[in-house]
């Protein structure tokens, strides 16, 4: 996917903060650049950037961002920049002979956005635009400067600003046919060189649809005021669902509102790897505090570096490097810090005559042993964390025993440990063991619960579920015999492969969009893009002919009475899929339905609907039918539920996953446990209560006919009324 940004304006208005508009910093990264990595975080792998005002300035970033994010930048001077956006637009049409991403490098925009934006189906010679509804609700729209929008239905009538009658607001982002060129071209000659002069002369003929986006985050930087704005936006998105009750309430509060900004002002190229080191650096502190008999001190120093402990994710998703590297490194100095603090807090306890006149003569028996299942049991809760997934193929869930939670309590322990000394140094003692009890108890319930579970004695236990996501073709509907004899036939015409061995291939990689199939298959071969294009104009042609399993009504039906959301999420494009369930009758079923589109697999479907759906990943059930699909969830903390149509139980059971016959056996294991079932990975719960009217409290939940209920997300189809 290419992607057209139009970086050639002087930014005038914020002239007082930055000479050239593309380099403002907002959250730590200059605005062209936060485009950049947003764009290429939802699939886009090759920018073309337009430039004109401080062009040798913003092309030097270029480069430099091209080196360090390790994406194709090609720039593109505009001379004539002064004379409107659309000369701009125009200056990138012989770059572009295919549809692409069209964004203003003044606006930020939250990835999600830009992913719903791209799974939309594009027409010949149209443009989609991304157009937030909510028009009552954005209080961050200038409506002195924004571009309005008045559509029916979803076909765009009218652009322009400050217009009296309006649906919409243009949010600055355009999937785009390269028709567009021409009709710039027209609108430029007209007398309106803008890119909404070339908008409106697609929307007379009809070619211009928008999509509504007004769940997603996004803002027009224009002014010193938008820039605070922006900062502000950027800001309230950075805690995490798995956060913990001391994260929620206490740290990422102080992290958000003051050491993260602090240090992203003094040190605007740090990076989350400095921010860890500082966080480890800050641990040892604590633990020398202990050591020179300071504990109340100790005791504040162990807080700061638990609240700084999360400002490194922060600013890595501040500035866009998430990294697997990130979250290993984190981790490896989180264990080394637990353990210097519990250290330097076991030396204090040992060298304490209050606390040994307390404990009396077991006092170094009880401080050794007590403090070495402390440091053991921390150590163990992370380490048995990585071998359930490594040797089950699942995340333990729960309140107080799922992977990934639980420090910043262990650390709040025992930082009132260290204030508590106060009133009586016993306290340091008191907090450690605390902790070991804490610790220890959680490896053992993990044990026992893994053990259960490899032996078919029990399931995983885990929270109660508020949500089902359900894979299409294999799951839903009977369409997998049909697609594997079509990919199969295109296989074995077009590489030099057996039947047998193109039917094994393909079976081991569905789940994914067939493109990224035949590029597993096959890697960098010539064929692969016509093979994927045949595919894909097959798959049109006759996957509607083919039916939705017996049980999937009375499956959804269930779902609905027991509170339960449930939604489509498809490797098959999203237009087929949603004519496929309107036609079998059950999109009125269905919270939300989506399909793959450019930038939108179901790796990101499924954050779509976790993010939108206000839904924590352990109250989801994935529910599918191949090994891939449990690749699209197994990192994210979604449980997953395997139907076993295309493999075998031993195929499933051998990486540690629960799976059933049918949709039936599902819906007989929830009635099985009187609906409190917990799924982890594959074992879940489901215990959502209703009114007697079948509605839902003002919460942002839904009716029983999949309409909005106060503040909701949508109506059945996947969209907002």
């Amino acid at each position: 996917m290419k992607c057209l940004i139009l970086a050639a304006g002087n930014g005038g208005r914020l002239a007082e903060v930055c000479s050239a508009k593309p380099l403002v910093r907002i959250g730590g990264l200059p605005l062209i650049e936060r485009s950049i990595a947003t764009a290429q975080q939802a699939g886009v792998d090759e920018f073309y950037v337009v430039t004109g005002y401080a062009s040798d300035r913003v092309e030097a970033l270029l480069s430099e961002v091209s080196r360090r994010r390790r994406v194709k930048i090609t720039t593109i001077h505009n001379p004539e920049w002064e004379q409107g956006n659309g000369s701009s637009l125009l200056a990138g049409r012989c770059q572009l002979d295919e549809p692409f991403l069209l964004l203003m490098a003044d606006h930020i925009f939250d990835r999600s956005l830009l992913n719903r934006l791209l799974s939309e189906s594009l027409g010949d010679g149209e443009v989609i635009l991304a157009g937030d509804y909510g028009t009552d609700e954005n209080q961050l729209v200038d409506l002195d400067d924004v571009t309005m929008l008045l559509a029916d239905d979803r076909q765009l009538t009218a652009i322009g600003k400050h217009m009296e009658r309006y649906d919409a607001y243009d949010t600055g982002a355009f999937f785009c046919s390269p028709q567009i060129f021409a009709a710039a071209e027209a609108s430029a000659a007209a007398g309106d060189p803008s890119v909404s002069g070339a908008i409106r002369c697609l929307a007379v003929r009809g070619k211009v649809k928008v999509v509504d986006v007004q769940d997603h985050d996004w803002i027009d930087v224009d002014t010193p005021d938008d820039l605070k704005n922006a900062e502000r936006l950027l800001f309230q998105n950075l805690s995490k669902p798995e956060d913990g009750f001391i994260s929620r309430t206490v740290n990422r509060r102080i992290s958000t509102a003051i050491f993260t900004p602090l240090l992203l002002k003094l040190f605007p190229r740090i990076t989350a790897n400095i921010v860890s080191v500082l966080a480890f650096a800050v641990s040892l502190a604590a633990s020398l505090a202990f050591f020179l008999g300071a504990p109340v001190v100790g005791g504040i120093v162990i807080q700061l570096a638990s609240i700084l402990d999360g400002s490194d994710g922060e600013i890595a998703r501040l500035k866009k490097l998430q990294s697997p590297f990130g979250n290993f490194f984190d981790a490896v100095v989180d264990r080394y810090s637990d353990g210097f603090m519990l250290f330097g807090m076991f030396y204090y306890m040992m060298t304490t005559s209050a606390i040994r006149s307390m404990l009396g003569p077991a006092t170094t028996t009880l401080v050794v042993g007590v403090s070495m299942l402390a440091i053991l049991g921390t150590l163990m809760v992370s380490y048995t964390s990585v071998k359930s997934v490594t040797d089950f193929g699942y995340r333990y869930g729960g309140r107080w025993t799922a992977a990934g939670r639980g420090r910043d309590l262990r650390l709040f322990v025992l930082a009132l440990g260290g204030v508590a000394t106060l009133i009586h140094p016993i306290s340091v003692f008191v907090a450690v063991l605390a902790v070991a009890l804490l610790t220890t108890g959680i490896v053992v319930w993990r044990v026992w619960v893994s053990w259960s579970y490899s032996v078919g004695r029990r399931r995983l236990v885990g929270p109660n579920a508020k949500a089902v996501i359900f894979d299409f073709d294999g799951t839903l509907a009977n369409t997998m015999p049909f697609l594997s004899d079509l990919a199969v036939g295109l296989i074995t015409d077009s590489y030099d492969i057996s039947d047998a061995e193109a039917r094994r291939r393909y079976l081991e990689t569905t789940g994914m969009d067939f493109g990224s199939q035949i590029e597993e298959i096959f890697p960098g071969h010539a064929k692969n893009v016509a093979v994927a294009a045949a595919m894909e104009s097959g798959k049109g042609k006759r996957i509607l002919e083919h039916p939705l399993f017996d049980e999937v009504v009375s499956v959804l039906r269930f779902f609905e009475e027991r509170g339960v959301k449930r939604f489509v999420c498809s490797s098959t494009r999203e237009t087929l899929v949603r004519q496929h369930t309107k036609r079998a009758g059950i999109d009125g079923l269905l919270t939300g339905c989506f399909g793959y589109g450019p930038g939108f697999a179901k790796g990101q479907q499924i954050e779509y609907i976790l993010r939108h759906y206000n839904l924590r990943p352990e109250e989801v059930i994935f529910v599918g039918d191949s090994l891939k699909d449990y690749e699209f969830v197994k990192d994210s903390g979604v449980q997953f539920v395997a139907i076993r149509r295309l493999f075998e139980e031993h195929a499933f059971r051998s990486r540690g996953l629960f799976s059933v016959r049918d949709l039936t056996e599902l819906t007989r294991e929830w009635r099985r446990s009187d609906g409190a079932i917990n799924f982890v990975n594959g074992h879940g719960s489901a215990n959502g209560q209703r009114s007697a009217n079948g509605q839902r409290s003002a919460n942002g939940q839904r009716s029983a006919n999949g309409q909005r209920v106060a503040n909701g997300h949508g109506s059945a189809n996947g969209y907002r009324n």
